[in-house]
């Protein structure tokens, strides 16, 4: 590991460095398992990668979980420390760059996103709307990042949402499936085909939203989703 910064409370991102190789090989929206030896056993636990392709680093952003034999582990490294992780795997990719994209994300269910967002806008800029479900202002994040890229790229929307707002917080409140409508943005009922939806986070949002997007038509091939729990 070569740093780590908290994101959130107890909410870590983390980078890493892949020794002896030049660019670290993996698709956007990946994820790798990291392994931690307990006890003469194997404990894996796969995390999505975070970060975009170019260079021999990844990154991670993950929630310490309480009683988590590899949150933990990982939450206690420092800079310099090794890890053992397994190759990326996954099919929650980007499947077809030239359609309409719509991202539907709570939690530290961002962090494919954000690896999608930062390798592939620069690249093709395709027409993605991110809506970011959590609790507190304070849990959005990467806000700043993703603010930025609303301004710098025309074809990318932000709408974060808040469940538990101050008083200050002047923009989206309630769940993502209240905001679906407004994500999708259909001008008419035939404009479905041309719209895909990424959804990854708990598996109570995650299948909420499938049920949502099913009742309004969508193919279950345009629905690729990934729960985390």
């Amino acid at each position: 590991m070569t740093s780590w910064k908290e994101l959130a409370p107890e909410v870590h991102h983390f980078e890493f460095e892949v020794p002896g190789v030049q660019q670290f090989s993996f698709t956007p929206g990946q994820f790798i398992s990291v392994v931690e030896p307990v006890n003469g056993k194997e404990i894996t636990r796969a995390y999505s990668i975070a970060s975009p392709r170019g260079s021999n680093s990844f990154s991670l952003c993950l929630n310490h979980v309480p009683d988590g034999i590899v949150s933990t582990y990982l939450f206690d490294l420092r800079p310099g420390d090794e890890i053992d992780i397994h190759e990326p795997l996954g099919y929650f990719t980007l499947r077809h760059p030239g359609r309409r994209a719509v991202f539907v994300a709570t939690g530290t269910g961002i962090a494919p996103f954000r690896s999608m967002l930062l390798d592939h806008l620069p690249a093709i800029q395709p027409h993605i709307t991110l809506l970011f479900g959590v609790r507190y202002e304070h849990g959005l994040l990467y806000r700043e990042e993703f603010e930025e890229l609303a301004r710098r790229y025309d074809t990318f929307r932000f709408m974060p949402t808040i469940t538990r707002p101050t008083e200050s917080w002047k923009g989206l409140t309630g769940r993502v499936q209240q905001h679906l409508d407004e994500a999708l943005a259909l001008q008419t009922a035939d404009e479905i085909v041309n719209v895909d939806v990424y959804v990854c986070g708990l598996k109570e949002m995650v299948d909420s939203v499938r049920k949502e997007l099913k009742q309004r038509g969508f193919d279950r091939k345009q629905i690729i989703y990934e729960k985390y729990d």
